[in-house]
């Protein structure tokens, strides 16, 4: 399935903004972490309808892929 452009660049502005808050980045450098993240790929290759998931789910992907979280599954 994909999803409305616009919808997902909504989506992409608050994943970014509270990605930049737990990681204690600036906004520039979550914006430039998550369009070069694995996490980015498949949100917007629509894998999984991963897009559908909560903003706050795919954040915690981040902090998972960029090591400021620990995965509780390893």
């Amino acid at each position: 399935m994909t999803a409305n452009k616009t919808l997902l660049q909504r989506k992409y502005s608050r994943i970014i903004s509270l990605f930049a808050e737990k990681a204690d980045l600036s906004k520039e450098e979550a914006l430039e972490k998550f369009y070069h993240s694995k996490t980015y790929d498949l949100v917007s290759q629509g894998v999984s309808d991963l897009h559908c998931r909560s903003d706050l789910y795919i954040v915690d992907e981040l902090l998972i892929e960029y090591g400021y979280k620990e995965d509780i599954y390893y």
